[in-house]
């Protein structure tokens, strides 16, 4: 690796525990024939570890364009065993013209994707929100940035399932992004665009499979139920998100009683994972806090 020189920067919350130097080594070996600029003279290059639930994710970047490559992608190196189903859902979604990242390589177990500009929706909406009690409380720009932001989410998702409808009998059925968290989006103010990201877990099953889920993400990410009991602008966040949600779709209609009993069961889904006490939450209980009414 002569007159190359590597930075390690390791970000982020709840990261993987990965030996970083030993993943950079990989990435050189592995690569330096599709990515010569990792062992070319007058190159630089930094990798930065990023957020992951499962398989390791980290940031290339380059002190200059690399030939055949931008000067920054995301490379996710798989651990589990849904790289397949991951690549052939991104070429589905890119050939359906909803917004995901552009697979730019594939070598197994590496994705080379796109980097996209913009921020995480979980950071955006959360760091905004602390403490703020009401949505009205915020400066009429943020107020209109978080908004939008929510309504763009509602969109992309109603564009998915409308697009994605896998089974029409007494029920609708659609794919599922699956284990969907704010975290998987990207939103981009500056061209208005909102970016689905990690699609490892995606399966077939009724949409409000999803809705919940992101129900549940507003609700448990800080500050959210867990840390003020009664997030009010948490909730009306979530009637924006539905609102715009079904304004948007004609294909699905809103079972309350099926949404609310997905929501406590995730709820107690992600109790179980950061191993928070009191046992878990009864369908009473939270509607009575989130405010949730049928």
């Amino acid at each position: 690796m002569k007159g190359t020189m590597c930075h390690i920067i390791k970000v982020g919350i709840n990261l993987l525990k990965i030996n970083i130097k030993k993943v950079t080594k990989d990435i050189i070996r592995d690569l330096n024939e599709e990515i010569p600029e990792l062992i070319k003279d007058g190159y630089k290059f930094k990798i930065t570890q990023l957020h992951s639930k499962k398989n390791v994710v980290v940031k290339l970047k380059f002190n200059k364009k690399p030939n055949n490559f931008p000067i920054e992608t995301t490379i996710k190196i798989f651990r589990t065993k849904n790289i397949v189903s991951e690549i052939n859902i991104l070429k589905r979604l890119e050939n359906q013209k909803i917004k995901v990242p552009k697979l730019l390589l594939f070598k197994n177990p590496y994705l080379i994707l796109e980097k996209l500009n913009g921020i995480n929706l979980s950071d955006f909406i959360n760091d905004n929100l602390i403490d703020i009690k009401e949505l009205n409380d915020l400066k009429p720009e943020l107020l209109r940035q978080i908004i939008f932001s929510i309504e763009k989410l509602a969109e992309w998702f109603a564009i998915f399932h409308e697009k994605n409808i896998v089974r029409k009998k007494s029920d609708v059925f659609v794919l599922n992004k699956g284990d969907t968290r704010l975290r998987d989006f990207i939103i981009d103010f500056s061209d208005r665009v909102l970016y689905g990201v990690d699609f490892e877990d995606t399966y077939e099953g009724n949409h409000l499979n999803d809705i919940a889920w992101i129900c549940c993400s507003l609700l448990d990410t800080n500050p959210g139920i867990f840390e003020l009991g009664d997030p009010k602008q948490k909730i009306e966040l979530i009637n924006i998100f539905l609102k715009r949600y079904y304004q948007e779709t004609s294909s699905f209609n809103l079972d309350f009683n099926y949404l609310a009993e997905k929501i406590i069961k995730d709820l107690n889904i992600v109790i179980k994972r950061r191993g928070k006490g009191g046992g878990e939450l009864s369908i009473t209980e939270i509607l009575r806090k989130i405010g949730i009414k049928s």
